[in-house]
């Protein structure tokens, strides 16, 4: 997903953060694949070669999940953990047919595979009575971009996720005379943009950065959306260069940028990406999934998640969500096994075994809240799946075209620092991009 997540967060920095858990947790696969899980007639039983992107510690959870899975369903698993470029080194394999059975997809990289058909469409399997997982456990919003551009199919399904949440510190704020945190402000339904206006002038007024805007699509149309303004509309055409609240948005945005209230990535000296200023406590609030949990932990200061705040106030509105998908390789040596092995690890079971125990990330089915509130770190967790639950993962307008995907945050970028531009001919020229009518 990643490089097209923001050029602030670098591909390999995403892909060892954004999905997928750590270490701890559940060391037995309950109910997981049982011989004969594996679909409308599939057996589980099987050679099953897999592979993904992994820290250290993600690696150590799969090669767990992967010996679980082999003992309770007789299947033969090897986990192949794939360290540097993951999308060179797939297409590589996949181009010498010799690709693992499954594997992860990246959002950058699912339209060109399933352009040239290498992945299994997984419909049947879902629909089938006896899968592990239906098609409709999973979050709606984290499907579209797994299915091809005005076609039919599914071919990979969200592994787990990592909702856009306002992060905050509590004594940053606290010392700035904000007297009720975001968390607060939304339990008491006065979460609004004036409301985020206000804290980060506060913030502003002791030396301290408030808020940082980071060039993307990621983050641009979480501003738009939870506002109330349409960033794509259900044509799949990028409108927020006419939408009216979407314009209001924007022009929010520029007006804090001007003031200093939100600071532009691109601009930080280099080595001062958000995530570590926020660490320092020089940042007041980051707008950043769950995986940054296991390095608060380590930290001294208060910290907490609120919605990104809305035009009401009290509403969780859709936002932006980080998410990778399974898939199934068409050429699969037993495809019968490799989609089995697919449907128990990205259903309930799978999951809360990758996520139970620390987990950097959240589920991306019904049914798991547990997961996101163990410890009661951050203290809202259970906000996690709310959001996700009406979130949305990347547009199909921009998964769906390399050339949009990469210039998108490049031309944002651009526009950005250059200084140059208006809310509107901003707008007008990433939309121009992202529907092809420059």
């Amino acid at each position: 997903m990643t490089e097209l997540f923001r050029p602030a967060m670098s591909r390999r920095r995403f892909l060892s953060t954004s999905a997928l858990a750590i270490a701890g947790g559940s060391t037995v696969l309950a109910g997981c694949g049982s011989g004969s899980s594996g679909g409308p007639g599939a057996s589980s039983k099987g050679a099953v070669t897999w592979a993904s992107w992994a820290n250290p510690g993600e690696a150590i959870r799969f090669k767990e999940y992967s010996k679980s899975y082999e003992q309770s369903s007789g299947a033969k698993i090897t986990y192949q953990t794939v360290v540097g470029d993951y999308q060179a080194k797939l297409l590589s394999q996949l181009a010498g047919a010799a690709a693992p059975d499954a594997f992860y997809v990246g959002d950058g990289q699912m339209a060109k595979l399933v352009g040239s058909k290498q992945l299994v469409d997984l419909t049947s399997y879902l629909n089938a009575a006896d899968s592990p997982v239906k098609e409709a456990d999973f979050f709606p919003g984290l499907m579209q971009w797994c299915r091809p551009k005005g076609g039919e199919g599914l071919y990979g399904v969200p592994v787990d996720c990592n909702p856009k949440v306002f992060w905050f510190n509590s004594d940053v704020l606290a010392k700035a005379g904000v007297t009720q945190t975001p968390a607060q402000m939304f339990e008491a339904g006065t979460w609004t943009q004036d409301a985020l206006t206000s804290l980060l002038d506060k913030v502003r007024a002791t030396g301290k950065r408030g808020m940082v805007l980071e060039a993307g699509w990621f983050d641009l149309m979480s501003w738009i959306t939870t506002f109330g303004g349409t960033a794509i509309d259900t044509d799949g055409k990028a409108v927020f260069d006419t939408d009216p609240k979407a314009q209001t948005a924007v022009a929010w945005l520029f007006d804090q940028l001007a003031s200093g209230n939100i600071t532009f990535g691109g601009s930080l000296p280099k080595g001062q990406g958000a995530d570590a200023l926020f660490y320092s406590g020089q940042l007041a609030t980051i707008q950043y999934g769950r995986w940054i949990l296991p390095n608060l932990k380590k930290l001294k200061f208060g910290y907490d998640i609120a919605p990104l705040p809305s035009e009401s106030g009290k509403d969780i509105m859709p936002v932006p969500v980080a998410t990778a998908a399974m898939s199934v390789n068409v050429k699969a040596k037993n495809q019968e096994a490799a989609l089995a092995f697919l449907g128990n690890y990205v259903s309930s079971e799978g999951q809360k075994f990758r996520l139970s125990g620390g987990g950097n990330a959240c589920p991306s089915v019904n049914g798991l809240d547990e997961l996101v509130t163990e410890g009661n770190l951050p203290a809202h967790g259970k906000l996690f799946t709310e959001i996700a639950r009406k979130g949305y993962a990347i547009p199909l307008a921009i998964a769906g075209n390399a050339e949009v995907a990469t210039n998108l945050p490049l031309l944002m970028d651009r526009l950005l620092k250059a200084g140059k531009e208006t809310p509107l001919s901003f707008s007008q020229k990433l939309v121009q991009l992202i529907n092809g009518t420059k």
